[in-house]
């Protein structure tokens, strides 16, 4: 029985570990979008917006890098905020991991 309730523990930490990671960077990216928005208390939930949105990812071998196109949103000031954010995140310059490849970020009509 304790060996049952240590995987439990285990797994219920990682889980936790995992909620923990998700909400800050979360968090990050809220703080990077409320600048632009009137509404600040809305960010998490156009992010909430971004994350259902539908993202096309190419690899562009010549620059090196992992392309993710976000289609746009149903608010043209919605699809300016999810530009700037785009913009915010290639300053960056983040790779996509195991890889040379460096992630950038854009909105495309669908």
């Amino acid at each position: 029985m304790k060996k049952f309730d240590k995987v439990i523990n285990q797994r219920k930490h990682f889980l936790d570990t995992i909620k923990l990671i998700a909400y800050r960077a979360e968090t990050a990216l809220s703080g990077m979008i409320k600048q632009h928005m009137s509404h600040q208390d809305e960010s998490r939930l156009l992010l909430k917006q971004i994350y259902k949105t539908d993202a096309n990812l190419k690899v562009d071998k010549e620059k090196m890098r992992l392309i993710i196109e976000i289609h746009k949103l149903a608010h043209w000031k919605d699809d300016k905020i999810l530009e700037k954010l785009c913009e915010e995140m290639n300053q960056t310059e983040t790779k996509f991991p195991d890889t040379n490849l460096v992630l950038f970020y854009k909105t495309v009509s669908s």
